[in-house]
C-alpha cells in the first residue's frame, strides 16, 4: 500500500510553476540529438538539455554541461546524486518528450555566453497512469516485450486523438561557449553540497529511501528531497522525524519551507508512505560549504509536536544510502 503526504503544497523546483492541462497533442519539429561539445546554436543545445533532464536520461544531459561545471562533480558522482531511469522505462520516458515542445520567452546572447528563460509543454502519459504502475521503473522494466510494445502503442494512439494530459513549466538556463562549442553552465564551483542522510531505530521496523540525497544548492534558491518511509512491521507504528544538521553553525541557515513531515507519522503495518520537503540555505555561504542533513526516526506514541532543528551527537550511527 502507497499513500503520499503533502502537509503542505508540494513545490516544484527547477521547472517553476507547473500547471497539468488537458490539451490538445503536442506537435513539434523534432530537433536531433545535439552532440558533445556541440557547435550548434545555443539554444537547440539548451532544448537538447532540458528534454534530456524531463526524460531524466542524466548521462546524456551531462555530456551538455560545462567543463566548470564537471571539474566540481565527475559524471559518475552526477549520476548517482539523480534519479535516474534505465531500460524500457528510459525508452517510454524519452518518447514522451520527443514530443515536448520548448520556446524562449526571453533570450540574451553574446559571443561566448547566453541566457534563455525558456517555457515547455510536454505530454505525462497520465492517461495510462496505472498501465505506468505511477512511473515505477522497476515494474515498467519487467514488463514482457509484448506488454511493453503495447504501452508504446497506447501512446502512439493517444498522440493521434488529438488530446493528451501534458504538463507545462519554465526554466532558465545558462550557456558558455567553450573551445569544442556551447556547453550549459550550472556554476557549481559557487554551490553548497547538502548531503541527506537517516537514523533508523534500532528495531529495523522503519526503511527509508532518498529518491536521492545528494544536492549542489544555490544559496537563497529552494531545493526539495523526496522520500519514502515503509513500515516493514505486522503492526501500526508512530513514527517522529527530527532534523539534525551538521555541523551545527550552519542550523541558522537552513529555513524548511514546505512541511511534508512535520507531524509523527501513522503508519499502517506494511504501509509506504511517499513525503517531500523542501528547504532554503541562506546567509553568507562560502562556495563549496557542505552541509549534512540527518534525519533521525524514532518510534513512540502518536504526539503532535513539530520537529526541531538540532546538532547531531557524536557516534550516532546514519545510513546514507539512498
Amino acid at each position: 500500500m502507497v499513500s503520499r503526504l503533502f502537509s503542505c503544497k508540494k513545490l516544484l523546483f527547477a521547472t517553476g510553476l507547473v500547471l497539468v492541462l488537458l490539451l490538445g497533442a503536442v506537435v513539434d519539429h523534432p530537433v536531433s540529438a545535439v552532440s558533445e561539445g556541440s557547435k550548434e546554436i545555443p539554444f537547440q543545445l539548451a532544448e537538447s538539455y532540458l528534454k534530456a533532464i524531463q526524460a531524466r536520461d542524466f548521462a546524456t544531459a551531462y555530456s551538455y554541461i560545462s567543463d566548470v561545471d564537471r571539474g566540481v562533480r565527475d559524471k559518475a558522482n552526477y549520476l548517482r546524486s539523480q534519479e535516474n531511469l534505465s531500460g524500457f522505462a528510459l525508452e517510454l520516458s524519452k518518447r514522451l518528450t520527443a514530443n515536448m515542445k520548448v520556446w524562449a520567452i526571453h533570450q540574451k546572447l553574446s559571443p561566448d555566453k547566453a541566457h534563455f528563460d525558456l517555457g515547455y509543454r510536454v505530454p505525462t502519459g497520465d492517461e495510462i497512469s496505472a498501465q505506468l504502475f505511477d512511473w515505477n521503473a522497476t515494474k515498467l522494466n519487467s514488463l514482457s516485450w509484448s506488454d511493453q510494445r503495447q504501452i508504446l502503442k497506447t501512446l502512439e494512439d493517444l498522440g493521434k486523438s488529438g488530446r493528451m494530459i501534458t504538463l507545462q513549466g519554465y526554466e532558465s538556463l545558462d550557456l558558455v561557449r567553450q573551445k569544442d562549442g556551447w556547453r550549459i553552465f550550472l556554476d557549481w564551483p559557487s554551490r553548497s553540497r547538502v548531503i541527506f542522510k537517516s537514523i533508523q531505530p534500532a528495531s529495523r521496523e522503519l526503511e527509508v529511501d532518498f529518491l536521492r540525497n545528494d544536492f549542489l544548492v544555490a544559496v537563497n534558491e529552494p531545493f526539495q528531497i523526496d522520500f519514502t518511509v515503509k513500515n516493514k512491521s505486522p503492526h501500526a507504528l508512530v513514527a517522529r522525524l527530527n532534523h539534525l544538521i551538521e555541523p551545527r553553525r550552519l542550523a541558522k541557515n537552513l529555513e524548511m519551507i514546505a512541511c511534508g513531515s512535520l507531524l509523527p507519522l501513522q503508519l499502517r503495518a506494511g504501509e509506504i508512505r511517499e513525503i517531500s520537503s523542501a528547504y532554503i540555505l541562506g546567509g553568507s555561504l562560502a562556495p563549496k560549504t557542505q552541509v549534512s542533513i540527518i534525519y533521525q526516526f524514532t518510534l513512540e506514541p502518536g504526539t503532535t509536536t513539530r520537529a526541531t532543528f538540532q546538532s547531531s551527537k557524536a557516534n550516532l550511527p546514519y545510513s546514507d544510502d539512498k
